[in-house]
């Protein structure tokens, strides 16, 4: 239910953005700001700058907007609004402080829980690609290697796990070794002419 202190001003919004004044953006933040500043209580002027955000938020004008936010935070401090300035923040790419305001709207209000899960993900996803992409993973190779190093499969063929195999590569190299001089021999065998 609506209080009686909202309905005239709810309507004046809801009228104005959905008749041809909707294109006009900045007057309908003039009539916002007006609105703002002869609201009685604080309720009403929190939702009023609300509606002055998202209309600065249309018109790409950011800063405003989180002002906008933030004035109504100040004076009604509810889960959604922290939920939708974490929306608004996460727009900007300022992914650290939408994190912190979908964990202010989550712990706050309990049924905002499955919205501000998908902001806190988002936001971490977007957090973890932006560190990746500034530094990103590199090997060095900072020693020399030691030739004379054992390996663990060095180590299980002097103890005998691996025999069978040891055995078959063995044998296949044997035999690739003695096709390959094979090859080499008939290559290099003169070749009788037929007279």
């Amino acid at each position: 239910m609506v209080p009686k202190s909202l309905f005239l001003p709810l309507l004046f919004v809801l009228l104005t953005s959905s008749t041809g004044l909707a294109g006009n953006h900045q007057s309908i933040i003039n009539k916002l700001g007006l609105e703002i500043r002869q609201a009685q209580n604080t309720v009403a002027k929190s939702t009023f700058h609300i509606y002055r955000a998202r209309q600065y938020t249309q018109i790409q004008e950011w800063k405003e907007a989180l002002e906008d936010y933030n004035q109504a935070l100040e004076l009604n401090h509810q889960g959604w609004i922290h939920l939708e300035r974490s929306s608004f923040l996460m727009a900007m790419g300022k992914y650290e402080l939408a994190y912190e305001d979908a964990k202010a709207a989550k712990n706050e209000v309990p049924t905002l829980t499955q919205e501000a899960d998908k902001l806190i993900e988002a936001s971490v996803t977007a957090l973890r690609k932006r560190y990746e992409a500034e530094n990103p993973l590199t090997i060095i190779m900072d020693n020399a290697v030691d030739p004379d190093r054992k390996s663990r499969f060095d180590v299980m063929r002097e103890q005998g796990v691996l025999a069978a195999t040891t055995r078959r590569i063995d044998n296949f190299n044997r035999q690739k070794t003695a096709s390959r001089k094979q090859q080499e021999a008939a290559a290099c065998a003169p070749t009788k002419s037929r007279g």
